[in-house]
């Protein structure tokens, strides 16, 4: 590669909300709140529902008389999921020292479910004492921040033993648990009544959009927006924290009032504080409770003005003004255009829907009049520049949306599969780095593109992917300052797709194992000598086979061409909390091989037929013009 510049049961009770009519009405106003309705976001496209619909209340029974150790145990871990009191149904199978001492970490290890556990139970020869062995699959494990990592399927096991003996130590005793693991061991359907996941929110190192930070919570009734903004103001997952900035430092000081609709945040100890930083951090992250309607913001007592805020007054902004949409998590503007290709031509469409495409034109330029042909293109956040792939592979381009511009070859002498923007003017490029067997394969091949005139090469799926470990990441600086990439924990694996978030805080990538491929998410960080890193990727999207394309359909949700469970490929919405389930986009239209998303945008889907699909419900897609690769910037 070269560069040229250019036990019993429990009561159950579930909490409904009661909500006034001034409380929907000013929900109304917000428009950035989707409570309800279709698959498309809002701005940022990180909110939705109330976070305290289906919470359900357990009110266990607690041990019942004459119960053997391993019963004991399986009904420890059944009223474990009760929050109630502190834990109080959980600590009456406790002795009482254990049950005052008990403090658990805010961690949980979240295995399948009882029905599937084993217990192996030893007694010791005098009856006083038992150790009960636990072991069933593990999920997912929550981190005392609050993070979901989910496990691969079938590869860890929950193995715990918990420690009981005899009440009072008489042999006639009830048995009582006397140590057990410090973490929360909670079943799949246990963590889905019991937590919710919410995004704090925290800017990219540059300070141009924010970033969500999933975590998981307990949705109990007591102290939610407390508990959240605690959070928020101590600081990011240990997963995200090499990539984002906080404008709350460490060792902030914070007083909280929160009464029915207003929240009162006081920040102590901090020299030369950003406010508006802060504002935005603080409006994002209560945006998804409901009942917060506006808020004040304090620095050492003294209330924060900000006078161009939605509220009652210029000191008790609404979370959901305007004002915060300079640094908005979508990293987009409400008023993109989509792109495609067509006969070896770009266009682009502003004026578009799910059932049709208006207002359509050549882009400007030497791209728009296919003096260029492309295999794959980017387009960037600010739509003033577009980077391409050559018919081959072998070169990347860039050139500006304008009509007297022309493309400069930044890349060249290589194999490059993928590339993708983020809203700082990087541009990031995959290589395929193997060696080349046939000189020849490349002339044919570009020879056979330009015969099919406007094949949906993106994602497709039908190229080999490379072998593992032969491909190189790029990131050009402003589209023209090259620095390769370190990609750390994907040994093994082979890289088939990259697309860089539009905050340039982490990538989505489809990698394929022996046959096999996943779909995970990885952190960038920069160290101080400039060198980016990309690492610590978790797999998402459990379930989900035969991956074709990946898109950032939001600042926290995916958007993937994939199969369930044997299925027909269909377009499927996977979001980064880790914990929720992938969802269905639509029946899928046949043969889609590319997809595309953004936030407050329909999804664009390309079929290897030359069709362009677009869809904004839950049901259906529809046929809006002919041509490929339709996609959004970033």
């Amino acid at each position: 590669m070269t560069h040229k510049a250019g036990s019993a049961r429990p009561t159950v009770i579930t909490r409904t909300i009661a909500v006034c009519l001034s409380v929907c009405v000013s929900l109304t106003a917000c428009a950035t709140i989707p409570m309800t309705g279709p698959v498309v976001p809002g701005e940022g496209g990180d909110v939705s529902g109330d976070p305290y619909d289906g919470y359900v209340r357990l009110l266990p029974a607690g041990p019942q008389p004459g119960v053997a150790p391993e019963g004991l145990v399986d009904g420890f871990l059944k009223d474990m999921g009760s929050f109630e009191d502190d834990h109080k149904a959980a600590r009456s199978y406790m002795l009482p020292p254990t049950a005052e001492d008990w403090s658990p970490n805010g961690a949980v290890r979240v295995f399948n479910d009882l029905d599937s556990a084993d217990f192996d139970a030893d007694i010791s020869a005098d009856g006083l004492t038992a150790t009960v062995r636990v072991r069933s699959n593990l999920v997912a494990d929550i981190d005392e921040s609050g993070k979901y990592v989910p496990t691969q399927v079938g590869a860890a096991l929950l193995d715990e033993t918990f420690t009981l003996a005899r009440e009072n130590e008489d042999p006639e005793g009830e048995w009582r648990i006397q140590d057990l693991p410090d973490e929360l061991l909670l079943s799949e359907l246990d963590v889905e009544r019991t937590h919710r996941p919410f995004n704090l929110y925290y800017l990219n190192p540059e300070g141009t959009a924010l970033v969500p930070d999933p975590v998981y919570l307990p949705v109990s009734t007591d102290k939610l927006a407390e508990r959240l903004l605690r959070k928020l103001i101590s600081g990011p997952t240990d997963w995200l924290s090499p990539s984002v900035e906080s404008a709350f430092p460490e060792g902030a000081r914070v007083d909280l009032e929160i009464d029915s609709q207003r929240a009162v945040i006081d920040i102590r100890g901090v020299s030369d504080p950003d406010e508006y930083a802060m504002g935005a951090q603080i409006a994002w992250t209560l945006r998804q409770l409901p009942e917060v309607q506006e808020f004040t913001l304090q620095i050492d007592g003294e209330d924060v003005s900000f006078p161009n805020s939605d509220g009652d007054s210029a000191d008790r902004p609404r979370p959901g003004s305007e004002l915060w949409s300079r640094v908005s998590p979508g990293a987009i503007s409400s008023g993109i255009r989509a792109y495609y290709t067509q006969e070896g031509q770009l266009w682009s469409a502003s004026d578009w829907s799910a059932e049709s495409f208006g207002d359509v034109e050549p882009v400007p330029g030497p791209l728009g009049r296919g003096d260029v042909r492309l295999e794959r293109f980017a387009v960037s956040i600010d739509e003033s520049t577009i980077a391409g792939i050559t018919q081959g592979g072998r070169e990347v381009v860039t050139g500006f949306v304008s009509p007297g511009a022309r493309t400069d070859e930044v890349l060249d002498e290589g194999l490059f599969t993928d590339l993708s923007w983020d809203i700082n003017g990087d541009l990031w490029v995959v290589e395929e780095t193997r060696d080349e067997e046939d000189g020849d394969d490349d002339e044919e091949s570009e020879d056979a593109s330009d015969a099919e005139g406007d094949p949906n090469l993106s994602g497709s799926g039908t190229e080999e992917p490379p072998e593992p470990g032969d491909s190189t990441l790029w990131v050009l600086r402003d589209g023209d300052e090259v620095a390769r990439v370190q990609v750390n924990g994907l040994r093994d694996h082979s890289l088939v797709s990259f697309q860089i978030s539009r905050d340039g805080t982490r990538a989505a990538v489809i990698t394929e194992q022996d046959g096999q491929r996943s779909l995970k998410v990885g952190r960038v960080s920069r160290d101080g000598d400039g060198q980016v890193t990309v690492d610590a990727f978790i797999t998402l999207g459990r379930g989900v086979e035969d991956l074709i394309d990946v898109a950032w359909r939001s600042s926290d949700q995916l958007v993937v061409l994939g199969s369930r469970e044997g299925g027909a490929p269909q377009a499927l919405l996977v979001s980064l909390d880790g914990g929720s389930p992938a969802a269905s986009a639509g029946t899928p239209a046949a043969g889609m091989v590319t997809i595309s998303g953004a936030p407050g945008q329909p999804l664009l889907a390309g079929s290897d037929d030359g069709n362009i699909w677009a869809s904004n419900d839950p049901l259906n897609w529809q046929n809006v013009v002919e041509g490929g690769s339709p996609t959004f910037p970033g």
